[in-house]
């Protein structure tokens, strides 16, 4: 009901993951969705500026007056506690990738990603590219709260709140751009964990890469995705440095894992 869009499980990746009432069909767009994997249970909202919404009004108060065209939020808890050092967020593909824009642009593109993702591990020329970057330095804005408390992820602005965290988090003075610098270092990080009492909350934004045309904007130039990669959809994801997955999604058909 979303064409050219598709919110789905990703099975192939994470047989374990769950999401209530819709199963391995299409998940809805605009408004919230349950679900739940091996170590994370909780809701996620994902909006993309254009597509056919299940909450159009929602989606056009929240897009309005802003440039970015994609949001994801993910809330809730983790079913065991994690060091945030251990915990990342990113894209990651199976297949290589190919017909590579010229050397200039992909430098470019992948400066622009970093600027998004600080610290971000970026691997094009390999048989299994990937963007892995520690969530606690990815997510635009982050926030933990006692159950009950927690913000409305379908509202149209969540505010930092990273106290939970303590050490020099514990005051709620943190700005979002100082947490992203100080958690996208995994050294930085030492001493802080994702507790399982906590409702933890994540957002997401971007206005670079646009599902409706499958491109990647860097102002001056479009790079067209869809023979780039192979094949295959864009996938954003939250797993740990083991290897299990907290979730995923991926382009055209954006899948939660």
């Amino acid at each position: 009901r979303h064409r050219p869009l598709f919110v789905c499980v990703n099975s192939a990746v994470s047989p374990n993951l769950e999401v209530p009432h819709h199963g391995l069909g299409a998940c809805p767009l605009g408004v919230p969705f349950s679900f739940s994997s091996e170590l994370f249970e909780g809701t996620c909202l994902i909006r993309l500026k254009g597509s056919i919404s299940d909450d159009p009004k929602g989606d056009e108060e929240y897009f309005s007056g802003r440039k970015r065209i994609f949001q994801s939020v993910v809330q809730g808890r983790f079913k065991e506690e994690v060091p945030v050092s251990q915990v990342l967020s990113g894209h990651e593909f199976a297949r290589p990738l190919e017909n590579l824009p010229h050397p200039f642009l992909l430098k470019t593109a992948t400066n622009f990603i970093g600027k998004v993702s600080p610290g971000a591990n970026i691997a094009v020329h390999t048989d299994r590219p990937h963007v892995e970057a520690l969530l606690g330095g990815t997510s635009q804005v982050m926030r933990g709260d006692e159950p009950g408390n927690e913000p409305n992820i379908a509202c149209r602005t969540i505010a930092e709140d990273c106290s939970v965290l303590g050490g020099v988090f514990e005051k709620g003075t943190v700005s979002a751009s100082r947490r992203k610098r100080l958690l996208s270092n995994p050294a930085r990080c030492e001493g802080y964990a994702f507790d399982t009492e906590t409702v933890f909350t994540f957002e997401f934004y971007q206005n670079l890469f646009d599902a409706q045309t499958y491109s990647l904007d860097l102002g001056f130039a479009k790079i067209g995705c869809s023979s780039v990669l192979n094949g295959q959809p864009i996938q954003w994801l939250g797993k740990m440095r083991d290897g299990r997955y907290l979730w995923v999604s991926v382009g055209r058909c954006f899948c939660i894992c």
